[in-house]
């Protein structure tokens, strides 16, 4: 059962093409600590440029929903063990398997 994330909303402001981000690419550098900057080639967006700041905080977040999610699949497990301790497997087993 997963998660479905909503697409970020971007304004117009926020679309620039490649083109314009290579020829501005200090300007665009500079806008991208403001806010995400999604740089499109032939219409599609294809990047996104943001500020290190920004990709700092995201990045901060990702590690803690991952280390969450680690910890509730670990609980999971312990209490399915507890429920059924037949259920477990010695670590001589597991090992041999891998």
């Amino acid at each position: 059962m997963g998660v479905t994330m909503a697409k970020p909303s971007i304004t117009k402001e926020q679309i620039v093409k490649s083109s314009e981000a290579s020829k501005r690419f200090g300007q665009i550098r500079k806008k991208a600590k403001d806010a995400p900057l999604y740089i499109t080639d032939n219409g599609s967006i294809d990047s996104v440029l943001l500020g290190y700041e920004y990709f700092e905080k995201m990045y901060g977040r990702l590690i803690e929903l991952e280390e969450k999610e680690e910890e509730r699949i670990l609980s999971k497990r312990i209490s399915d063990l507890e429920d059924n301790s037949s259920s477990a497997a010695s670590w001589r087993d597991v090992r041999r398997t891998r």
